[in-house]
């Protein structure tokens, strides 16, 4: 099974965008448009990575704003069997299944 960890420690995921800290929390500072390009190439890369025969399965999870997972979501539904959310806390949710 894979997974993608959209929380901003994912290096992989975010490289090419900045990431900083304001108030004591690590925050994207990249906006939010410019990002979800930067995002949606990432993610291509990491699945473009990921080999056929482990392509059964993937988790998105990590702390991360909606569009991230939407950005990220329309770049792995078609290229996984099933697409599960896991929200960190032990729920998994199945959210497509082809």
């Amino acid at each position: 099974m894979a997974n993608i960890n959209l929380g901003l420690d994912n290096k992989e995921l975010y490289e090419g965008c900045e990431i900083g800290e304001v108030g004591g929390r690590t925050t994207l500072l990249t906006s939010p448009t410019e990002a979800s390009n930067i995002v949606g190439r990432n993610a291509q890369k990491i699945v473009d990575a990921t080999p056929a025969e482990d392509r059964g399965e993937i988790v998105l999870t990590g702390p991360m704003a909606v569009w991230a997972y939407l950005i990220v979501f329309h770049v792995v539904v078609h290229k996984f069997g099933e697409v599960w959310y896991d929200d960190g806390r032990g729920n998994k949710v199945l959210v497509a299944k082809h």
